[in-house]
C-alpha cells in the first residue's frame, strides 16, 4: 500500500507526467506491494548484455575504504615497541619492568571487599540489564561522595558520568571540548594516549615541559607563551605517569592560578589519586574554587582492577562556566554511545568505595614505597644512569642514560638502548621516547624487590659490559 501511494505521489509532481503507468504496468504495481516482491529489472538495450544505453557497465565493484580517522591512529608506545618485541635473549628469563599494570606479580591485587562486592552484584541476578546512559544512580552518588573536594560545593550524581575505564573518560573529555581548530595543552613527559586522543578527535597537542630536577613540576611561566584563541583546555597528570611526580599543594595552586588568567578549563588525569607515598596528595578541584576541572579517574590504579574498565569523569563547575557551554549535555552524548561500563561492576561500587579498609590501602601503598627504593637505589648503584627526582607515587620512575658513558653506539638513543638490554638481558623497559623524553626510560616499579633486584642485576651486568673505555 505504502509503494502504491508513493508511487501515485510522484506521478503528481510537477515534470512528472512521464512515469505514467499503462494499466497493465499500474495493475502490476498494486500486486507487487500487496506481495512485497521486487519489480522485475528493466530489459537490457538491444545488442547490450547488462549494460545501459550509452554501453556502461550497471553492475558495482568492489570499494571497500577505511575511515580515515581510524586509519591515522598511532600509539607511539605500540609503534616503538613493535620494533623490539620477540627479540628477547630466549636464554634468559623475560623480566617486564614495562607494563603499567599493578597486577602483574600477586603482592598487588585488588582487595577481598572489591571480589566480594562484585561477586555478590553478579549472582544476585538483579543487575544484568541496560543502566541510564550516565551510569547508574547508587554508582555516581558514591563517587559523588568520594570525591568532593574541601573549598567547592559538594558533587552531586549529576556531576558524575560513568565510563568504560578511564581511557574513555580521557577521551570524552577530549572529545567534548574538541572545537573545529581547537589546540590544547599537554605535559612533555606525558602518558602518550593524551596525543593520541587528541590526534583522533582534531585538536592540535601542544606541550609544556616539566622540570625533572624540580621535581618534575610543571614549568608555569611556558603555559602563556602556548596559549592561542583556540586552546581549549589545560590537560594536568598529577600524580604522574610516566615520572612518578606528585605536586605539592602550592604548586598545583599557582598553576591552576596561571589556568585562570588564561581562562582554561582543566583535563585532570587523577587515575593515581591517592598513591602516594611523599608528597600528599591534592587534588586539582581543591587547588582552585573558580577553574573549571573535568577530573578522571578508575579503579584501574589505586585499586589495582585495570581489567575492570570501571571508570568515572567528575565535573567541578560551581560557577557554571562548563553548563553554559553545554560541556555536561556533550559528555552525556558521548555516554550515550557505549551506554557505559558493566551493569554488576557499577552495582559493586559503592561498597567498593566505602568497604575498602584502610589497611588495604596502606599495605598497598608500603609495598610500592619499598619497591620504589629499591629501584632508585638500584639505579644510583649504576654508572651511566641518572634519576633526576626521586618517585613520590603512582608506579613508575624516570632514568635518564648518560650517553657519554657507554661505548659502542649502544647509548646512542633510548630505543637503540631499550632494544640492546632486551636482546641480550631479556629486560624490557620503555624508552623515553614513548613519553616525548629522549635520552630517559621508564622503569615500572610496582614487581616486588625481589623481581626488581634480578631485574637491576642484569641491567647493571649490561651497563658495565657497555661502558666507554677509559
Amino acid at each position: 500500500v505504502r509503494t502504491l501511494w508513493l508511487e501515485i505521489a510522484i506521478s503528481r509532481l510537477p515534470g512528472m507526467a512521464s512515469v505514467d503507468k499503462t494499466p497493465e504496468e499500474a495493475a502490476a504495481s498494486r500486486k507487487r506491494a500487496r506481495t512485497g516482491a521486487a519489480p522485475a529489472a528493466p530489459a537490457a538495450e538491444a545488442g547490450q548484455d547488462g549494460a545501459g544505453a550509452n554501453g556502461a557497465k550497471r553492475a558495482r565493484t568492489w570499494n571497500v575504504r577505511i575511515g580515515e580517522r581510524a586509519a591515522g591512529i598511532l600509539n607511539p608506545i605500540r609503534e616503538i615497541m613493535d620494533k623490539i618485541a620477540g627479540k628477547e635473549n630466549p636464554r634468559k628469563r623475560l623480566i617486564s619492568l614495562a607494563q603499567g599494570d599493578p597486577t602483574a606479580y600477586p603482592h598487588l591485587r585488588p582487595g577481598d571487599v572489591m571480589v566480594r562486592a562484585v561477586v555478590a552484584t553478579v549472582t544476585g541476578g538483579v543487575s544484568n540489564g541496560y543502566q541510564p546512559s550516565q551510569g547508574s544512580g547508587p554508582a555516581r552518588a558514591a563517587v559523588a561522595e568520594a570525591f568532593s573536594v574541601h573549598g567547592r560545593p559538594p558533587l552531586k550524581p549529576s556531576d558524575v558520568f560513568m565510563t568504560l575505564g578511564c581511557s574513555e573518560a580521557l577521551s570524552h573529555c577530549i572529545a567534548a571540548l574538541a572545537a573545529r581548530g581547537s589546540n590544547i595543552l599537554l605535559p612533555r613527559p606525558g602518558f602518550c594516549l593524551y596525543e593520541v586522543l587528541c590526534n583522533y578527535h582534531g585538536v592540535e597537542p601542544r606541550y609544556y615541559d616539566l622540570l625533572p630536577h624540580q621535581g618534575w613540576q610543571i614549568e608555569a611561566s611556558q603555559l602563556a607563551t602556548l596559549v592561542d584563541e583556540n586552546t581549549c583546555a589545560l590537560l594536568i597528570n598529577n600524580p604522574s605517569n610516566p615520572c612518578g611526580a606528585v605536586y605539592p599543594g602550592a604548586h598545583l595552586k599557582a598553576v591552576l592560578a596561571v589556568a585562570e588568567e588564561l581562562c582554561l578549563p582543566v583535563i585532570a588525569d587523577e587515575v593515581y589519586a591517592e598513591m602516594t607515598f611523599g608528597e600528599p596528595y591534592v587534588a586539582c578541584a581543591a587547588a582552585t574554587s573558580s577553574v573549571p576541572v573535568l577530573s578522571v579517574c578508575a579503579l584501574s590504579k589505586r585499586w589495582l582492577a585495570p581489567g575492570w574498565r570501571l571508570g568515572w569523569i567528575t565535573v567541578h563547575d560551581a560557577e557554571g562556566i562548563l553548563a553554559r557551554a553545554a560541556v555536561p549535555e556533550t559528555l552525556l552524548k558521548l555516554c550515550q554511545v557505549s551506554l557505559g561500563p558493566s551493569a554488576p561492576l557499577q552495582a559493586a561500587l559503592p561498597q567498593i568505595l566505602c568497604g575498602t579498609p584502610k589497611e588495604w590501602y596502606e599495605k598497598v601503598l608500603k609495598d610500592l614505597e619499598e619497591s620504589a627504593k629499591c629501584c632508585v637505589r638500584r639505579c644510583r648503584e649504576i654508572p651511566g644512569f641518572e634519576v633526576c627526582t626521586e618517585p613520590q607515587g603512582s608506579m613508575y620512575c624516570m632514568v635518564r642514560i648518560k650517553k657519554e658513558a657507554f661505548g659502542g653506539g649502544v647509548a646512542d638513543n633510548d630505543v637503540d638502548f631499550a632494544g640492546q638490554l632486551l636482546a641480550e638481558e631479556s629486560i624490557a623497559v620503555l624508552p623515553g621516547q614513548c613519553f616525548n623524553a629522549p635520552g630517559f626510560f621508564r622503569v615500572v616499579f610496582a614487581a616486588p624487590p625481589e623481581v626488581l633486584n634480578e631485574a637491576f642485576d642484569r641491567i647493571e651486568s649490561f651497563c658495565r659490559r657497555h661502558a666507554a673505555k677509559a
